[in-house]
């Protein structure tokens, strides 16, 4: 027997693959976070896959991203209904980036959670109109009994960012506002906001969820990339402080006259242990070059939205 899955992304494959039932499927590893919550971070690391998660309510699940591929996207659909034995009734998007949303056919089953902005900035090969669809623009709110989701669009990294929080069990799903531990070294990657016009990110809308976050009850977060944060209040203090001191610095920069170019970011905290961290991996140099090179992404969206090139 055959299973026939239809391609939306066109561009990475062109018609139709045909996958024999039975054969292997990719193995997706779920660690339990709380009685109703699940996040896989190790895909992540054989794959350019996004952290994914899941959250169970009473008779269905959702899917917290797709991940970078049908391959991967199949893997864990399949895995988050033989982990929670309940159907997976939504799909939810945190935003638009390949990493996130190109395994998405393998929940052309499921309803598709995502945000207006996120779903204006997909490319346009992109084809949603068969799907059903809960698109919000500032939030949306999943109820069954007892138990709900809350989901924001907060933007920042991508214009359309949104994020899921559980309030039940305090867990809050980040997407790509969040980068922990050893991935691009744990520093923001703010390269991609907007495909059409292409623009940098948004470190005043990074601030606001923040904020926002600090208003919520929070034991875990799970982000996009790399580690759970376990220590959530004292995580976000840190990224604040970060933010803040990169607004400070680039704000007098500019009000200085300088150019990009002549801009050197400031040896913060984080972006020491970012040095250290690259400095004492194997190839070192090639370590410290990407982080260099990673860095000036950075140096140059704050330059860009403090600037006022950050055209709305």
């Amino acid at each position: 027997m055959l299973l026939t899955v239809e391609f939306s992304n066109r561009k990475s494959l062109i018609g139709v693959l045909s996958i024999r039932i039975g054969d292997p499927i990719l193995k997706i590893s779920l660690e339990p976070l709380t009685e109703h919550t699940v996040a896989d971070t190790t895909t992540q690391k054989e794959s350019r896959s996004c952290v994914l998660g899941g959250i169970s309510l009473k008779t269905y699940s959702i899917a917290i991203e797709s991940g970078d591929s049908l391959e991967v996207g199949m893997g864990f659909h399949q895995e988050l209904e033989s982990f929670f034995k309940k159907p997976v009734k939504y799909l939810f998007l945190s935003h638009t980036h390949s990493d996130h949303r190109n395994g998405i056919d393998a929940f052309k089953d499921c309803t598709l959670i995502a945000s207006q902005k996120c779903i204006e900035n997909m490319p346009k090969r992109m084809n949603f109109r068969r799907w059903s669809k809960e698109i919000f623009d500032k939030k949306f709110v999943l109820e069954e009994n007892e138990l709900s989701i809350e989901f924001y669009h907060v933007g920042g990294h991508a214009i359309g960012s949104s994020i899921a929080y559980f309030p039940h069990e305090k867990v809050l799903f980040a997407g790509d506002l969040f980068i922990v531990g050893s991935i691009n070294f744990g520093l923001p990657f703010m390269s991609f906001y907007q495909n059409r016009p292409k623009r940098t990110g948004n470190p005043e809308e990074y601030l606001a969820a923040f904020a926002l976050f600090k208003s919520m009850e929070i034991e875990i977060i799970v982000p996009g990339h790399g580690d759970l944060v376990l220590n959530p209040q004292e995580y976000l203090d840190g990224q604040i402080s970060f933010y803040n001191s990169l607004k400070s610095f680039f704000t007098v920069m500019i009000n200085e006259g300088k150019k990009l170019e002549e801009i050197e970011l400031p040896r913060l905290e984080p972006i020491e242990q970012a040095y250290r961290a690259a400095e004492n991996r194997p190839q070192k140099s090639r370590n410290v070059r990407f982080l260099e090179n990673y860095l000036h992404h950075l140096k140059t969206s704050f330059y860009n939205y403090y600037s006022e090139k950050f055209a709305i």
